[in-house]
């Protein structure tokens, strides 16, 4: 075992080490002790990434950083990036009242701009003020109403497009994101599993050659083991049946949880699906390329069945310390790291 060497190159430290290791055998399986010691010794190192499968989230809503097709020219040919994840979200704004018909004027320029070859994964999420009143509700179901109210009327209208790959039914449906969507009752993995599954025949029904795909919870590894015990019930409800891919978020590290015993990595290896992360990145603009070239590799080489990383996020107009973007307003640090190792292969 890898374990053995590092410890034959820690001589001094011979004994510390082993009576370590026993001590994590006692609380864990020694499997998982030497898994675990031999992160804590020799944590992932920088290897490049396959740009092959870098993806982004991009929702186009601030015009800093250009127009819709100025965001995709340098998304899709500076970067080299034709996998955009965008954000439909149904608020108040695109249907003002439950009688009102969904303004998507928004969203077709989205989809109307993309350029050849770019391929978009739709998010469907939230629920406007006005359908929180059970008054409104189609079925008797705040659950339903999304579906028949957005979801299939959103599938119908973009069902010929070349543009949209796949709906990505709710985002992060462990944590209530907006007040609004409590009254989903997502946060029960049960209530997520009835949308998930309502969902999946209403876009099968109404645009059967798109993907339909599962929303990711919270980072999988977060309050570590919680938000895996989300997407374990979800897999023991049945989801797999009913999502072309398992989807995940990844941030920061934690990657313990992924090496341990019934952790990440053995639960999604578990999976009988393709693996998308489709979220995952770091604050700052001078420590993304460090954490997408540690913890991608790592999670590749962990989780063969990851098939791509969405970064999150091509820009942000926040400050520099909690800011994703690749792309930022701040004058001193206009573009990040990992833009420019995309864009220029430099690091």
């Amino acid at each position: 075992m890898k374990i053995k060497s590092k410890i034959s190159n820690f001589k001094p430290h011979r004994y510390a080490l082993s009576v370590l290791t026993l001590f994590l055998c006692g609380i864990v399986a020694c499997g998982d002790a030497a898994e675990l010691l031999d992160i804590a010794l020799d944590p992932p190192s920088r290897k490049p990434i396959d740009k092959s499968l870098v993806a982004m989230n991009n929702f186009f809503v601030d015009s800093e950083f250009g127009t819709i097709s100025q965001q995709y020219a340098d998304i899709s040919s500076n970067l080299g990036i034709k996998r955009i994840r965008v954000l439909f979200a149904w608020t108040e704004a695109v249907q003002p009242n439950p009688n009102s018909t969904p303004n998507y004027s928004f969203y077709d320029d989205i989809v109307r701009n993309a350029p050849p070859g770019v391929e978009l994964l739709v998010v469907l999420s939230h629920i406007p003020n006005w359908a929180t009143s059970p008054s409104t509700w189609v079925g008797g179901s705040a659950r339903s109403t999304f579906v028949e109210k957005w979801v299939k009327p959103t599938a119908q209208r973009y069902a010929g497009s070349s543009a949209v790959a796949g709906f990505e039914i709710f985002n992060e449906p462990d944590i209530i994101s907006l007040p609004q969507d409590e009254v989903l009752g997502l946060a029960e993995p049960e209530n997520y599993f009835e949308l998930l599954r309502s969902s999946y025949f209403a876009v099968r029904a109404n645009a059967p050659s798109k993907k339909v795909v599962m929303a990711a919870t919270t980072s999988i590894q977060r309050k570590f083991p919680t938000v895996l015990n989300y997407n374990r019930k979800l897999r023991d409800l049945g989801a797999e049946a009913y999502t072309d891919v398992w989807n995940v978020h990844y941030y920061a590290t934690s990657y313990e949880s992924v090496v341990t015993s019934n952790g990440v990595g053995d639960f999604l290896n578990g999976i009988n699906k393709p693996i998308w992360v489709t979220e995952s990145g770091e604050t700052g603009p001078n420590k993304q390329l460090a954490y997408v070239e540690t913890a991608w590799p790592f999670l590749k080489k962990e989780i063969p069945g990851i098939e791509r990383f969405y970064y999150y996020q091509y820009g942000e107009t926040g400050p520099l310390g909690t800011n994703f973007g690749l792309r930022t307003t701040d004058s001193a640090f206009p573009v990040s790291d990992l833009y420019l190792f995309l864009r220029d292969g430099t690091r």
